[in-house]
């Protein structure tokens, strides 16, 4: 026998309270939409810059060495006159571009041939320093300058550092800054020398086959202080 619609009618009232129940539970609240977040950019790290030094306000003959072409000094060995920085050419240049030194040979005829710059000594690996702001011109080995560096100053105006121990990953094109620490000082060389930087200021233009070589040495004690009409005075 067939069931009845009354049999249905307690069913068909549940599933009415059920739709019901259902149809009046709140759905999920529409999501707001996304507000315009500003977003900082990071700073772009910048390289340290590097460390700058004083040059030496005095230098001193080397009290237990021969020091060859030997400029006027009192009696405590102090060169006189001298002056921390001298110009050649407009461009201010430290005469003695080291952490400490004595002078061990000054600019000039020796052994039968020129000495083209100064002889700074120290028996410790002291810090060499840039004598002015540049551009590093060369960087290379030599037999007889050992580990060398050449930079490039204004106005046709270069400096030579010889004899370094090390030289802090510099590279020719490299720019450097007056005073900061361009090596260390040694004895590099095809031949058994003591520690020393051989130093010399040059001028003129740089020879596309002699590099460096075809610029001309200067006497570093005799030109000009920075502050002075003439040296010594």
């Amino acid at each position: 026998m067939a069931p009845s619609p009354r049999q249905f009618a307690p069913y068909a009232l549940l599933a009415t309270c059920v739709v019901g129940i259902f149809a009046l539970r709140p759905g999920p609240a529409p999501l707001s939409p996304l507000a315009d977040e500003t977003v900082e950019a990071l700073p772009v790290p910048q390289p340290a810059l590097p460390q700058i030094h004083a040059f030496p306000v005095t230098l001193s003959l080397c009290p237990t060495l021969a020091v060859a072409n030997a400029p006027p000094a009192d009696a405590g060995l102090h060169i006189l006159g001298y002056t921390a920085s001298a110009t050649l050419n407009g461009v201010t240049l430290a005469r003695a571009p080291v952490e400490t030194a004595c002078l061990s040979s000054g600019f000039g005829a020796r052994n039968g041939q020129v000495h083209t710059g100064l002889d700074l000594y120290n028996p410790d690996p002291v810090s060499i320093y840039a004598a002015a702001d540049g551009t590093v011109r060369e960087a290379a080995f030599r037999d007889d300058f050992g580990n060398m560096l050449v930079i490039a100053h204004e106005n046709g105006v270069f400096t030579r550092y010889a004899h370094l121990a090390s030289m802090p990953n510099l590279a020719a094109g490299d720019s450097v800054l007056s005073g900061e620490t361009i090596g260390v000082m040694g004895n590099t060389a095809a031949s058994l020398i003591p520690r020393h930087l051989h130093y010399e200021i040059l001028t003129g233009e740089w020879g596309e086959q002699a590099g460096s070589f075809a610029l001309t040495p200067v006497d570093v004690l005799g030109l000009p202080g920075a502050d002075r009409t003439e040296p010594g005075d």
